[in-house]
């Protein structure tokens, strides 16, 4: 479904990626690897059209999306989280929600001026999803409340609650368990696994190993921006490469 081929990215004289192969499979959960500083941010980044590749391309169902930018990349199936909260602190919970529902409204402009019938149902079924996506994510205790007001564990899942709420084929979590203590982070592995149920294939950018090979089919290993490995969570883990450039001896046995 999705492909990336000699992708490369460069910032002035710093090379942050350098010819990534990668094919992300539908429907698995895939996992993005490496020491701070790989890339990993930077190669979430030009697939979310956030940035264009110097070099290479990424393909979408075969087509080249290179380059396009996130609002489009988003009406064809691809949402994302970001390592730093991205949410609006003086909206609600269910508002923030809404706000990832937007590409799935059909309502224009006029319509909205008119206050028409069709534009406030519309509103009601998109706060009615708005809180199934807050119950789906275990935080709808805090629909009504401002998110700058949440506990930042919450705020996290908001996040997914808002990408989930686009309706993607692809969702891409950048650090989804950062901050978070143990219970929260079993949580999040919990809650990964249910949007794989649901079909949605997931791609994560994560530190917590031992979350990454709870939840993972398929890692891709960065290394300086390159590809230092890719395979099955059991391949890389037993990879002396990997071991020796980010997992450490520990992670061997």
């Amino acid at each position: 479904m999705l492909a990336l081929e000699g992708v490369g990215m460069r910032f002035g004289g710093v090379q942050a990626l350098a010819g990534v192969d990668w094919r992300v499979d539908a429907g698995r959960v895939h996992a993005v690897i490496g020491p701070n500083g790989a890339g990993k941010t930077t190669l979430f980044n030009v697939i979310t059209g956030v940035y264009r590749p110097t070099q290479g391309c990424v393909l979408l169902d075969g087509q080249d999306v290179s380059g396009l930018p996130p609002d489009r990349l988003a009406a064809r199936g691809l949402a994302r989280t970001f390592q730093n909260l991205q949410v609006v602190g003086a909206m609600s919970a269910e508002e923030n929600v809404m706000l990832g529902a937007h590409l799935c409204l059909s309502q224009g402009t006029l319509a909205s001026l008119l206050h028409l019938p069709g534009l406030r149902r519309a509103d009601r079924e998109c706060r009615a999803e708005a809180l199934e996506w807050l119950r789906f994510t275990g935080i709808a205790e805090y629909a009504g409340r401002l998110a700058e007001a949440m506990p930042y564990g919450a705020l996290k899942r908001l996040e997914i609650a808002r990408a989930m709420a686009a309706r993607p084929r692809v969702l891409f979590l950048d650090e989804p368990a950062a901050g978070l203590n143990q219970s929260e982070k079993l949580a999040m592995r919990e809650l990964i696994l249910a949007i794989a149920d649901k079909g949605i294939t997931v791609v994560l950018v994560e530190h917590d190993m031992k979350l990454v090979m709870g939840v993972s089919e398929h890692i891709l290993v960065l290394d300086y921006g390159r590809k230092l490995a890719e395979g099955a969570a059991a391949e890389v883990r037993a990879n002396p490469e990997v071991i020796a450039a980010y997992l450490g001896e520990a992670e061997a046995h």
